[in-house]
């Protein structure tokens, strides 16, 4: 006969050892990950990277805005004159050529601002960023822990993975929108020139990369605010508390990653309507 006793062994031991220490180790590395970039400016996150930005695509799209420059002037001027009921006047000249050189301003000084944005992100979420961190539980074998294993501990690793992936894939993602903004920062200026409604690119692009480079601020701030409401939770102690206080301890560090995950993928949305970016 088979030995049961063996196979029930490996069972209690995956469903409560491996299935957690995974989680565990899988969560507080890709963490350890994230804070380690999230007071970083693109320029620190990737030297290479950023080299092949500025020194390679920033070029090349600086000179496809100049040359669009001219293009948006003239539609801005055929938008006039074909405007039957503006005629053109001297006030809309001046506009015109205030236009023109706050976007050969903006060109010429267009990367050294958004490298000042990128710094003072990056000192504000150093500032910021605090972390709870998630107490997990192992030594407490009491029946609740072994309960909560045996029924949920494949569910709590399948979790624990996703949410510490969510979080992982959101702030390294930022640093690749960020790169491409930067890129097409000299081909959304030159539309200011075109006049109204084809200036609204130019627009979007701001807002764009406002919400995008003050994001990680909020998502700082998300993790400061989470890890200190879930730590503040606490559950009254008592006879029959105490036998499934292993369960009550791991089911909080459940809902602390899964409060920790929404809400960092919803700080963008929030940082976009509390500014109407």
């Amino acid at each position: 006969m088979p030995d049961l006793s063996s196979f029930w062994d490996f069972i209690s031991e995956l469903l409560y050892g491996k299935f957690f220490s995974t989680a565990r180790d899988v969560w507080n590395g890709l963490m350890d990950m994230c804070f380690g970039v999230m007071s970083k400016s693109p320029q620190d996150f990737s030297a290479g990277t950023w080299e092949f930005v500025e020194k390679d695509l920033y070029p090349w799209a600086l000179s496809i805005g100049i040359l669009m420059v001219n293009l948006f002037f003239l539609i801005g001027f055929c938008k006039s004159f074909l405007n039957l009921k503006e005629h053109i006047t001297l006030e809309l000249c001046v506009e015109t050529m205030i236009r023109l050189v706050c976007v050969n301003a903006l060109l010429r000084m267009g990367l050294p601002i958004m490298k000042t944005v990128f710094k003072m992100a990056a000192a504000l979420t150093g500032d910021v960023i605090y972390m709870e961190q998630i107490a997990f539980f192992t030594e407490d074998g009491d029946i609740g822990s072994h309960l909560f294993w045996w029924l949920l501990g494949f569910g709590y690793f399948l979790v624990a993975v996703i949410c510490a992936f969510m979080i992982f894939l959101t702030v390294y993602g930022r640093y690749v929108k960020l790169y491409l903004l930067v890129v097409f920062f000299p081909l959304a200026m030159p539309t200011v020139i075109g006049g109204r409604g084809i200036e609204a690119s130019a627009y979007a692009w701001v807002k764009t990369f406002l919400s995008n480079t003050f994001e990680i601020v909020a998502i700082a701030l998300t993790m400061a605010i989470c890890g200190r409401l879930i730590a503040g939770i606490t559950i009254p102690s008592n006879w029959f508390t105490g036998l499934f206080d292993g369960a009550n301890q791991a089911f909080n560090s459940l809902v602390h990653m899964i409060l920790m995950t929404a809400s960092v993928k919803s700080a963008s949305s929030l940082i976009n309507k509390a500014f109407a970016l």
